[in-house]
Parts: structure tokens; C-alpha cells; sequence
């Protein structure tokens, strides 16, 4: 089971994710992290996903990235403006190759994951 909190920072939300990652589960924990995000008006967030168990499979990183861009775009018009989502994972769930970020980009979203938080910060100008 997936559990997440939010916490507000300068200038982004900090969402720690933490359980057993399964893609049904983290695309639920998605929806409902960009309508708390939206709810507090911060189109920045980092989730951190180093307390998250598992693996996914090419299918499941594939799959999670183009609903990780249809909620974005369904959801868009509740942000000033168009959300930013930096992932923090690190090996094994951290893909080097950043399928998940490929087609989430490829399909309008704006998406940086890494296994460095100062990478994404920076990204996210924060």
C-alpha cells in the first residue's frame, strides 16, 4: 500500500512517498497528490519516492508516464501555472534510462526524475 505526505516548502511541495510500489496504486496516489497540489495553488512538486519498495517493468514505467501526462493536462487548469514534477528515486526503482520521464515529456508534461535532489531543485528553480 502507497502512502504519501505533503509538505509545503518555498516554493514547491515536498510529497514523501512511501510502500509498495504497484502501478494502479501509484497512479491513484498521483491523481490525488495533484489535487492536493492544486487545492494549495503550488504547481512545484517534488515527490520523493527513496522510501518506496519494488519494481516495475518497461510496461509499468510506460503506462505510468502517459497517465502521469493525461492527469496533468486534465488538471491543468487548477494551477496558475502548468505543474512541474520532479521525481526523486534512487536504484533500483530509479530508471537510468528515465523511460517514465520520456513519455510523460513526450506527451506535454514536465517531468525531471533523478537520484539527486539538488539536480531537481534546481529544475524546479527552487
Amino acid at each position: 500500500m502507497l502512502s504519501f505526505d505533503i509538505e509545503p516548502r518555498v516554493g514547491y511541495l515536498h510529497v514523501a512517498l512511501s510502500g509498495e510500489l504497484e502501478l494502479g496504486m501509484a497512479q491513484a496516489k498521483l491523481s490525488e497528490m495533484l489535487v492536493a497540489a492544486a487545492g494549495l495553488r503550488q504547481a512545484k512538486m517534488l515527490i520523493d519516492c527513496s522510501r518506496v519498495t519494488g519494481n516495475w517493468t518497461p510496461d509499468d514505467r510506460y503506462a505510468f508516464g502517459a497517465y502521469l501526462a493525461a492527469e496533468v493536462q486534465r488538471r491543468s487548469g487548477q494551477f496558475p501555472t502548468l505543474p512541474r514534477i520532479a521525481i526523486y528515486a534512487v536504484a533500483p526503482l530509479m530508471d537510468p534510462n528515465r523511460y517514465t520521464q520520456t513519455v510523460a515529456n513526450n506527451r506535454g508534461a514536465q517531468v525531471r526524475a533523478s537520484d539527486s535532489v539538488q539536480e531537481l531543485l534546481s529544475w524546479l528553480g527552487v
